[in-house]
């Protein structure tokens, strides 16, 4: 009080600058890694380097991300494409239906990196705290737990972000910083400190088309979001290389009853189920995955039940259009060699089994089985999914 007057003072918060949290040195640069393609403008290879560390130079809870091998084959030069994005600092959207390899081809750049791979799934379930933190209660007080996005965003490593645009648009509000030029994430929930991302730390998107009419219910990126990033289609992968994928896949996996007809009935009952997913008559995915998937079952299981394992899982109408490209095939046409055979006795197995491919006409592979007794055509045995293969009593 001043001369009869009461003074009220208010106390003025000096303004506080946000923590800046600076990129870890972690990781030992040994190198670098060269990635090369067709010069398009002319003779010879174009390419970029992208750096590569010592796995070793990593700590422990680093280290067991850094994948140790890879089956990922490259094709449609999607390698490169992705090196140059991440050379250029963009983020690389991988656009293409499930199953094609777009989160094994992150994971492959991680490989040829040596660095820590970080696959952050998001749906519509996702939530703000998974790109950046929640606040967790510990006993009588609570504790920041921040999100595997931005532990990994200070570090070297390749972030994948898998299914973008399944995400909420909250959810892409506050994730949309990791795609601008600023390299920079706040984490506002938390306290406003601001996470500046490592030079070699390299973020990749992936998503399924929302105009395909089996991804019905994703919204479309906003044109702003679109706008950032750097787009990428992966397809089906072209004959020689799924039968690459396929024959590698039964070795490391020792499918010694796995034939080599079965594999080339598959690959072309997949080729059919694809023509059938790209003109809208089927609403599903027909994937490399779900074709190894399938061919694993058949070391296990008759043609019909391994096709059930991967498909029954729709409606009775649509399952049986499936089963229809199934029977327009004659699996059990060859019983050998199989294919762990074919592999050991040609020094080119894809070679020979895209030959056999050729060689098979389509009218010969569905001229239907018959009977040894009396030559009537048999259809597929309903225990085995097969023709007279021995293996159930087929009737005439």
């Amino acid at each position: 009080m001043e001369g009869g007057e009461i003074v009220l003072s208010k106390a003025v918060d000096e303004a506080v600058d946000p923590i800046v949290v600076h990129p870890e040195e972690v990781g030992e640069l040994e190198g670098s890694v060269s990635l090369s393609t067709p010069n398009p403008w002319g003779h010879g290879v174009t390419g970029v380097n992208l750096p590569k560390y010592n796995p070793s130079s990593f700590p422990e809870s680093d280290r067991v991300k850094i994948p140790t091998s890879s089956t990922f084959i490259d094709h449609d030069d999607l390698i490169y494409r992705v090196a140059v994005d991440l050379k250029r600092g963009r983020v690389p959207m991988l656009w293409g239906p499930a199953g094609v390899g777009k989160t094994q081809l992150a994971r492959h750049i991680a490989y040829l990196m040596q660095v820590p791979f970080e696959r952050i799934p998001l749906g519509e379930t996702s939530e703000r705290e998974d790109v950046t933190g929640h606040y967790e209660l510990k006993g009588a007080s609570t504790e920041w737990i921040q999100s595997r996005l931005a532990r990994s965003f200070t570090k070297p490593g390749v972030i994948c972000i898998d299914e973008w645009n399944a995400a909420p648009p909250a959810v892409l509000h506050v994730a949309r910083p990791v795609l601008d030029d600023s390299a920079a994430l706040a984490v506002d929930a938390y306290d406003g400190r601001i996470l500046l991302k490592h030079n070699h730390c390299f973020i990749i998107a992936t998503g399924n088309p929302d105009w395909m009419p089996q991804y019905a219910g994703l919204l479309p990126l906003s044109e702003s979001d679109a706008d950032r990033l750097s787009h990428i289609s992966v397809g089906w992968p072209k004959g020689e290389v799924e039968a690459e994928i396929l024959l590698n896949h039964i070795g490391a996996n020792d499918l010694d009853k796995v034939t080599a007809w079965q594999l080339i009935c598959g690959l072309r009952a997949w080729a059919d189920l694809r023509e059938n997913i790209d003109s809208g008559s089927l609403g599903i995915t027909a994937g490399t995955r779900s074709l190894m998937n399938f061919v694993e079952c058949l070391q296990y299981h008759p043609v019909r039940e391994a096709m059930a394992k991967v498909y029954q899982r729709m409606d009775a109408q649509t399952y049986s259009k499936v089963e229809q490209v199934l029977d327009h095939h004659n699996w059990a046409r060859y019983q050998n060699p199989s294919a762990l055979e074919m592999c050991a006795s040609h020094p080119d197995p894809v070679a020979e089994l895209m030959n056999k491919m050729a060689v098979e006409s389509v009218e010969e592979e569905c001229t239907p089985a018959v009977c040894d007794n009396c030559g009537v055509d048999l259809k597929p045995c309903e225990e085995c999914g097969n023709g007279p293969c021995g293996m159930c009593d087929c009737e005439c």
